[in-house]
């Protein structure tokens, strides 16, 4: 969006108009959190035995709550990427007010990393292999830059029912990014190359979300004090749209399920 430096201040209506998700995410700062928040994050720390010594690479941090969470329990080195500048911006500002300088958010497209091969011990890629449009390549950039007895954790999302066509077509304006309908056996698939395993894998389905809740978080979303900022007219398209967001993703979401799926290298030396 050409518009997305300006200003809080100077935003008109028409920019807000023109925003992805992503970018309603970063004005808002809302906590963007991959499938399962903290639970997902807490399964993957306690399986993979990470400790301060580890090397994490998060994929798509968005405004940070995975690296965060990270780094409440475990003061790692972390290198978190975004392609979302105004996210990565609002990530840096939470962990410099949680004091966490083991940090280290970086403006970089998955396809195309600025990492050597073999750097981390742990790559978390979330759910943006659902929207990305090169996910093969996206994928095979994830093996070369984990560490040969590292591990590669996903967390996709995919339908349980069947989406209408008109619900993919909102969901992908919404986000900016064509996508199309994946099923768990899409994703087993997907994930089956020669050279990995799969170490640990559970499933998860999403709770519907009340009216009520979803209009209690709008509302406190919307009372951030630096939306103040924020002209009238503005703000009143921001909430317009936030709140269209909020209860087309519950719809979206009310079909679909995820799994935490955690690969590793295969040994040449283990018989299978």
């Amino acid at each position: 969006m050409e518009n997305k430096h300006l200003a809080i201040e100077n935003l008109k209506p028409e920019d807000i108009e023109r925003m992805s998700y992503n970018e309603i995410i970063a004005l808002v700062r809302e906590t963007n959190r991959p499938p399962g928040g903290r639970n997902s994050i807490f399964e993957l720390l306690n399986r993979l035995f990470i400790n301060e010594t580890s090397k994490i690479l998060e994929i798509g941090t968005s405004t940070g709550f995975t690296s965060l969470e990270i780094s409440r329990l475990i003061r790692c080195q972390i290198t978190s990427i975004d392609i979302n500048q105004e996210s990565l911006n609002e990530a840096e500002r939470r962990a410099k007010e949680e004091g966490f300088n083991n940090i280290m958010f970086i403006r970089a497209d998955i396809c195309n990393t600025p990492f050597k091969d073999n750097e981390f011990d742990l790559v978390i890629i979330g759910n943006v292999l659902s929207i990305v449009s090169e996910r093969q390549k996206a994928f095979k950039e994830c093996i070369r830059i984990c560490k040969k007895k590292g591990f590669l954790a996903a967390i996709p999302m995919y339908y349980l029912k069947e989406p209408s066509e008109e619900l993919i077509k909102n969901i992908s304006d919404a986000i900016k990014v064509s996508i199309k309908p994946y099923y768990k056996s899409d994703w087993i698939n997907f994930l089956n190359i020669s050279n990995l395993e799969m170490f640990w894998q559970r499933d998860f389905r999403f709770d519907y979300i009340s009216d009520e809740k979803i209009n209690s978080f709008v509302e406190d979303i919307l009372q951030r004090p630096h939306l103040n900022g924020l002209r009238i007219e503005s703000y009143e398209s921001l909430k317009r749209i936030y709140k269209k967001y909020m209860f087309l993703f519950r719809e979206n979401l009310s079909k679909m399920g995820f799994s935490i799926f955690i690969l590793t290298n295969k040994q040449v030396w283990e018989d299978p």
